[in-house]
């Protein structure tokens, strides 16, 4: 590049005299090329940038998985399905930060409502980037055509997102994130709305789908969710179902007939799913990454509570109600569900159960007065008008807040008929249930003090008094799940010392910037907060370190939901969890054993495996089991004997659970996950370091003196025009750090790393200055790698070279080729050598070659060049025919298994054609051969119209299949390898 290129330098920034070294022109070429070239197929480089600027420890499970989905996006995308706690959130944002770097920020984040709020904040706090939060009034008060139109990343709900399917398949998303993406494990079912709705919207769009539990019930689930990324990995539902039906049952059990046999067979089909899955979903289990990620424990103790004479009397009365076969108040169809919701609410509060009962009996009574009018008329059964369930949510007495916490589950919760089947009742027996709720009422209505409460108030005097002494933070999460007892414990705890200091969370209408505000407060103001289930849905509280369950859920996987608010990534204290038992009651002290001995719920470091609660089937069946031993246990003895069952039950699910549907979902080695988690973080710090190096010398280099470093501090006082222009707008001067994203952000300045604008300007005003001739370089020998000590002393030149290959999806390589001078020849270097000349420190020089310049070059450089260029070809036509064969192999097994059913339905119908003329021949009488005949006729014509629908289908399965692979290969297409003269040097090395 010479004197010319130093000339057009000076402008912008001239050699620095404050830095140890400056880099030349022929080296600033080399890094702007490096900064801005395209890195497809170098996953650990090209997140170099996110991971740069991203205020997140670097852990290195999440950055496997972030290049892990980086990778997948060519091929339609990936599911995170970390255990819950190792931040699949900080995954979905580095792939999110990268892609935003490159300058495609299409991207949707679909995410429960409440959460819309936080993944806004966490994107802005840890990777700097800007998204919007959209629902229904702000995109209203925005008046925009398409509300999804916008340039930065969006957040939404699904709801927001499906019910506006046309405007969102308008926009070329570049990625589509759906966290909490279980709810959608059903999405594969033809009845279901949303996942029709987003598979049609969202086809052929990258997604990354995240949860924690990627498998819970049924192998469906995972179908369903992998189905969502692209329905050819795993097939239609129907072939799907045929070739894995074995896996959708559990084992034979132990000595049964052809155990090994059927065992054996199992496993081949778990081999050959695990395959199929592997390439598209990431996960990583907790004990995995102890060894880096270090998570404090969990404690747990009981505090037991006696209820006074009237709560045990209510207790028992209305235990007794909801036992009886016959009611009149509670729909039958929604016994179950009721029931259930019912008993949470008895042993939360009398005030919880109170207002419930009285609607029940408001209800009830409403019915007995149009029942008396038809009375008098005539005497009649009440059955049709006390079946009728019109307005039932109006009816039933429950809070909103509890209704929303089991909607999810309220398909598999309605009454399958085992609970309270109903009968006719008649007038009298309606009265009579009438007169007993309305006595109940006011039993309940009586008890203004519950023992519960006042145990509350005696374990948080308690347990403030232990953490004063050990500074601690006096702070403590309350879960409830009763809105009505959420306002009698606040009323309860300002009345006992707590005035002021007590936050309420729920989910009736509190939007994602009130539970922020809430949080705010709760972290900063207050010592207590008393959160329902669908309040503290989604929160991070690791700031707390008490957690007390008022109510004990029946739900594991709720449990476990709940300690993770605390109990997870960045807690820095041991996490005491306090249960509320009543151990007076069997059937509940029964229930806490069961949940703290066998599934290890409340204590550990971390908890019920993510494997063992799926193994529960869904944690809705097993609140259903112990609803019925609620219902149908009355003495200690029948309670203790169904718990038996129950845990005799569990052991033999969660053993095979452990062997077997682990294994499916893509259970690795733990050793050999650490160890390769291992080399991928010490990669990651290599790759960062190095671009962090470039990053700060190509920017120090093109500002020169309009910038003045101070330690890691870089005070660019002034920016050039050349810089702004070559930004294409605005660029931030003051201050830089080449620091962490994190101290960055301490020290009140801007991150100065490779994705930086200020660094890619620069590189892009490098970049497009003049090529000039040939820049002669003093390379220091003592700073060289020990790899080039038999070149010290040595001359020759350095040709560096872009190389691009692709169209469709191209990526660029740096080639350096160096030749070294012996004699009268120059001999070439392999590539990897001549890369290691770009770390040696080099000054412009006025020496010139030895002996003249007499000597030829040119053959020794296109051979070098050809070479560098075969050895790319081949690389890329090694990795990129490897994806094309993966997708061609998915493709050709897809139609296939989509032609499996009509081609069985066209054998089925050939064989009834068979072998009506079979019989046809074998008949003697002449009434039934005419019959026959008709037979054979009507078969063969069925068979004939099933071959022609066959073809037509063969043709579009096939053709399907062509379009999408000549897509395939056309992308992994590598063409001619294209090359660009970058820059040439004569070297000393000395």
């Amino acid at each position: 590049m010479g004197e010319a290129v130093v000339e057009v330098l000076r402008p912008v920034g001239k050699a620095r005299k404050d830095e140890g070294k400056s880099a030349t022109p022929f080296h600033l070429r080399i890094l702007a090329e490096e900064i801005l070239r395209k890195r497809g197929g170098e996953a650990l480089s090209r997140v170099a940038p996110a991971l740069s600027e991203a205020c997140v420890d670097l852990n290195p499970h999440q950055l496997e998985a972030a290049t892990f989905g980086l990778e997948s996006l060519a091929t339609g995308g990936c599911v995170f399905g970390d255990e819950v706690g190792l931040g699949k959130t900080v995954e979905a944002g580095l792939v999110i930060a990268q892609l935003a770097s490159e300058g495609r920020g299409r991207i949707l984040i679909l995410a429960p409502a409440p959460l819309r709020a936080q993944w806004r904040d966490e994107l802005w706090d840890k990777f700097g980037l800007t998204a919007e939060c959209v629902d229904g009034p702000s995109a209203k008060a925005a008046g925009r055509m398409n509300p999804f139109d916008l340039p930065v990343p969006l957040i939404c709900s699904v709801p927001f997102a499906v019910n506006r399917p046309d405007q969102l398949k308008r926009i070329p998303w570049d990625l589509v994130v759906i966290d909490e993406a279980h709810r959608l494990r059903n999405a594969y079912k033809v009845s279901h709305k949303t996942g029709r709705a987003m598979r049609e919207s969202l086809t052929g769009v990258p997604k990354l789908l995240l949860t924690a539990t990627p498998l819970q019930n049924s192998l469906l689930e995972l179908y369903g969710l992998v189905s969502l990324l692209d329905e050819t990995i795993l097939g239609p539902e129907d072939a799907f179902r045929a070739l894995y039906g074995q896996l959708l049952h559990p084992p034979p059990p132990p000595g049964a007939p052809d155990e090994k046999k059927i065992l054996a067979e199992r496993q081949d089909l778990m081999n050959d799913l695990k395959e199929r899955i592997s390439p598209v979903v990431q996960r990583t289990l907790r004990r995995q990454v102890r060894e880096y990620v270090k998570y404090t424990n969990r404690r747990s103790i009981v505090e037991d509570f006696r209820p006074s004479e009237k709560e045990q009397l209510l207790y028992d009365k209305v235990s007794e109600y909801l036992c009886r076969e016959e009611l009149a108040a509670i729909a039958p169809e929604r016994r179950t569900l009721l029931t259930l919701c019912y008993r949470k609410l008895l042993g939360s509060s009398t005030f919880a159960i109170a207002s419930t009962l009285e609607k029940l009996a408001d209800s009830l009574e409403a019915k007995v007065g149009r029942a008396e009018e038809v009375a008098r008329a005539q005497a009649l059964h009440m059955g049709e008008l006390f079946s009728g369930h019109e307005n039932e949510d109006d009816q039933d007495g429950l809070e909103d807040e509890i209704r929303r916490i089991y909607e999810e589950e309220a398909e598999e919760l309605l009454d399958d008929g085992e609970v309270g089947k109903k009968k006719p009742m008649t007038l009298s027996d309606c009265k009579q249930e009438l007169k007993e709720l309305r006595e109940m009422v006011d039993l309940a209505r009586s008890i203004r003090v519950n023992a519960k409460g006042d145990s509350l108030v005696r374990a948080l005097s308690r347990s403030f008094t232990v953490a004063a002494a050990h500074g601690w933070p006096e702070k403590a999460v309350i879960f409830t799940e009763s809105r009505r007892t959420q306002d009698y414990l606040k009323d309860l705890l300002e009345k006992n010392g707590f005035d002021g200091l007590v936050s309420i969370l729920c989910g009736d209408g509190s939007g994602p910037e009130e539970r922020k505000a809430l949080v705010t407060e709760f972290r900063e103001q207050t010592k207590i907060l008393i959160s329902t289930e669908a309040g503290a849905e989604g929160l991070n509280l690791q700031f707390c370190n008490l957690l007390i369950n008022y109510d004990l859920p029946w739900n594991p996987q709720r449990v476990e939901q709940r300690i993770g608010r605390c109990h997870r990534y960045g807690q820095k204290r041991d996490v005491l969890v306090i249960n509320m038992v009543n151990r007076s009651n069997a059937a509940e002290a029964r229930l806490y054993e069961l949940l703290e001995q066998k599934l290890n719920l409340f204590d550990g470091v971390f908890g019920a495996s993510d494997e063992v609660l799926g193994a529960l089937d869904s944690g809705v069946d097993f609140e259903r089991r112990v609803l019925d031993i609620y219902q149908s246990c009355r003495s200690e003895s029948e309670i203790d004997d169904a718990f038996n069952r129950l845990r005799s039950e569990m052991e033999g699910k969660i053993s095979n659970r452990m062997q077997e549907a682990r294994g499916v979902l893509m259970e690795r080695f733990d050793d050999q996950v650490r160890a390769r988690l291992k080399v991928a973080v010490g990669q990651a710090k290599e790759v960062i370091q190095k671009s962090e190096e470039q990053a700060k010398t190509l920017a120090l280099s093109v500002l020169g003196d309009d910038a003045s470093v101070e330690g890691d501090l870089i005070d660019v006082h002034h920016l050039p025009q050349a810089l702004l222009d070559a930004a294409g707008g605005e660029l931030a001067g003051g201050l830089y750090s080449v620091g962490t994203a994190a101290q960055a952000r301490e020290q009140g300045a801007r991150k100065l790393g490779p994705g930086a604008p200020i660094v890619k300007a620069a590189a892009k005003l490098v970049k497009s200055l003049p090529t000039e001739g040939v820049s002669f370089l003093s390379l220091d020998a003592s700073r060289a790698s020990p790899n080039l000590a038999p070149l010290f002393g040595k001359e020759g030149w350095w040709f560096v070279y872009k190389l691009e290959a692709g169209s469709g999806e191209p990526e660029e390589r740096i080639a350096h080729v160096v030749l070294v001078r012996e004699g009268g020849v120059y001999r070439a270097l392999d590539l990897d050598t001549g890369a290691l000349f770009v770390e040696i420190p080099a000054r412009e020089t006025i020496q010139r070659p030895s002996g003249g310049g007499t000597v030829s070059v040119t053959t020794a450089q296109e051979n070098a060049l050809s070479r560098a260029q075969a050895a790319v070809k081949l690389e890329l036509e090694a990795r990129r025919g490897a994806g094309a064969d993966k997708a061609r192999e998915r493709w050709d097994r897809f139609t296939e298994e989509c032609l499996e059913k009509p081609r069985r339905r066209i054998a089925d119908a050939k064989a009834e054609w068979e072998s009506s003329r079979k019989a046809l021949l074998l008949e003697a009488d002449d009434r039934e051969r005419a019959r026959l005949r008709r037979q054979r006729d009507s078969a063969e014509r069925e068979y004939r119209r099933g071959l022609d629908q066959l073809r037509l289908e063969e043709q579009r399965r096939f053709g399907d299949k062509e379009r999408a692979i000549a897509d395939v290969m056309k992308k992994a297409a590598v063409g001619e390898i294209r090359r660009s003269l970058l820059a040439s040097a004569y070297w000393f090395l000395g």
